[in-house]
């Protein structure tokens, strides 16, 4: 038992090992780690170890080789495997049955693009329930885009809708904030219309450290429609409640990474 544990232990910091270099860019050598775990039946080593060499990153170019081993990673229940299978099958035009089966493995290893697909797929079936609860898991994973559905889609008043936009934009689920411009604007709320269609226009400010003067430039380039009407004085006003807005939104922002063929945390 003992041998058993520690053989066991040196795969998984072999694979942290690879994951690290691949991570890192250090191709070469996450190739030459994943090798013999791929070998040995190692689900995630075969899934990264294709996606470099369907693309010849770190070794020589072979898709043949690289979707054999892709498929292997699917039936060995590594989720992002299943996905990749999936679309390459959408896009092939194959069995439409074949491709629901993989994006079910896949929502089963609480991957949520799956679950986003298996939500769309119900509802084009005419299952709004089982829709519903797809999104619903999706969400509860955070995956803001889920919410953008629920929302548009099973709201049960507009509380509830305006609350699953609100948390999404706050994960940064842009046609979320695009929704709640437009909201603002039908209620002549010009701050808020103006703050939201920033947010959904991707301005300066998620991901980096910008001055106020570029955020501003980025907010009437994109958005000054929705207060141009108004005075010079006025508008300057506005200007400043939309300041402050976005000052308050990007304090509790914490935006989402969508889930990325071939990617790694």
């Amino acid at each position: 038992m003992s041998g058993f544990l520690a053989t066991g232990a040196a795969a998984s910091s072999a694979l942290d090992d690879g994951i690290s270099a691949y991570r890192h860019g250090e191709f070469e050598k996450s190739a030459d780690i994943f090798a013999p775990l791929a070998n040995g039946g190692d689900a995630t080593a075969q899934y990264l170890l294709s996606c470099q060499t369907i693309n010849g990153v770190g070794v020589t170019a072979n898709e043949d080789a690289g979707w054999a081993l892709m498929e292997q990673a699917s039936d060995n229940n590594n989720p992002n495997a299943s996905v990749v299978m999936a679309r390459r099958l959408e896009a092939m035009g194959g069995d439409k049955d074949k491709i629901r089966d993989l994006y079910i493995a896949a929502a089963q290893k609480n991957n949520t693009q799956a679950m986003l697909w298996l939500a769309l797929d119900a509802l084009d079936r005419g299952d709004a329930a089982q829709a519903e609860a797809h999104l619903k898991q999706a969400w509860q994973l955070g995956d803001p885009r889920a919410a953008t559905l629920l929302a548009n889609r099973f709201a049960k008043s507009d509380v509830d809708r305006l609350t699953y936009l609100r948390r999404a934009a706050q994960h940064g689920e842009m046609r979320a904030a695009a929704y709640l411009a437009e909201e603002a604007r039908t209620v002549d709320d010009k701050a808020e219309a103006v703050g939201w269609c920033a947010i959904a226009t991707g301005m300066p400010g998620h991901n980096e450290d910008v001055d106020w003067k570029t955020i501003g430039d980025a907010v009437e380039k994109n958005c000054g429609q929705f207060d141009k009407d108004l005075s010079p004085k006025d508008r300057a006003i506005n200007r400043e409640r939309v300041d402050h807005f976005l000052s308050e939104f990007f304090k509790n922002y914490e935006p989402w990474q969508p889930w990325r063929a071939c990617a790694v945390d």
